[in-house]
């Protein structure tokens, strides 16, 4: 079965919306593995950039995607911050192994990344709600998004 990935009415217009969209339809299209992470999502994940004042909520459904413009129901995980730091949440390296969203000490690739991620989140210039009840749903998350692994 085919992902099948869609932009719901008036979320063509949201740049953003747009953006992670086509990111998530070429991962899951050019890496095949990634298809067993996208099958298992299941939740609705609000992101929020304050900078451009535009949100959009993608709604997983085991293989299914649909994004809609701004704020559709009660969210699962958020994640709220500027619109460069939610794109580079595509560039978060994955371990070798289990393909988790970290870094080894070993390992330089995505080192910068990494580290640039971690000081948003103490910075508070990036944060992410439900980061605790939902792993899971986060490492998946971050899998399908991510360009590595």
């Amino acid at each position: 079965m085919e992902p099948i990935i869609d932009l719901a009415p008036g979320a063509d217009d949201n740049e953003l919306a747009v953006r992670f969209a086509a990111l998530v339809r070429e991962n899951v299209r050019a890496k095949p593995h990634k298809r067993r992470d996208f099958r298992a999502l299941r939740g609705a994940v609000l992101i929020v950039a304050e900078d451009a004042w535009s949100s959009l909520t993608m709604r997983f459904d085991h293989g299914r995607l649909t994004i809609h413009d701004g704020g559709i129901g009660i969210p699962t995980v958020t994640f709220c911050g500027h619109s460069e730091a939610l794109l580079r949440l595509a560039d978060v390296p994955l371990t070798p192994l289990f393909k988790l969203p970290l870094t080894l000490p070993f390992l330089r690739e995505g080192r910068a990344t990494y580290l640039h991620l971690i000081s948003l989140l103490g910075r508070g210039d990036l944060k992410i709600y439900g980061l605790l009840a939902h792993p899971r749903l986060i490492t998946r998350f971050l899998r399908v998004l991510s360009i590595h692994g």
